[in-house]
């Protein structure tokens, strides 16, 4: 009789251990999504930085192109003008 009521003991402790086993598992099978999901944010945040570094960076290079235009245009009126070469020969 002790025998009967150490198996069924066992019986018990293994069921209960087996649930917690799969409770346990279902739990880290829930995080792992949670993760998952975290994980595909951040690289989509990421692809959206990058997006918006490399267009910012496009437009200040064609805003400095633009400046640089600007600035050609302008010395090379200055240059040229009779004031300018008045100017260089009185000094």
């Amino acid at each position: 009789m002790t025998s009967h009521v150490k198996l069924r003991k066992e019986r018990g402790s293994l069921a209960e251990y087996e649930n917690q086993v799969k409770e346990l598992r279902t739990q880290l099978a829930e995080q792992l999504k949670c993760l998952d999901i975290q994980v595909e944010i951040r690289l989509q945040l990421l692809a959206d930085l990058s997006d918006y570094l490399r267009r910012k960076a496009e437009l200040e290079l064609d805003y400095s192109r633009g400046l640089e235009k600007l600035t050609e245009r302008f010395s090379s009126k200055i240059r040229n003008s009779k004031e300018h070469q008045n100017f260089r020969v009185c000094n």
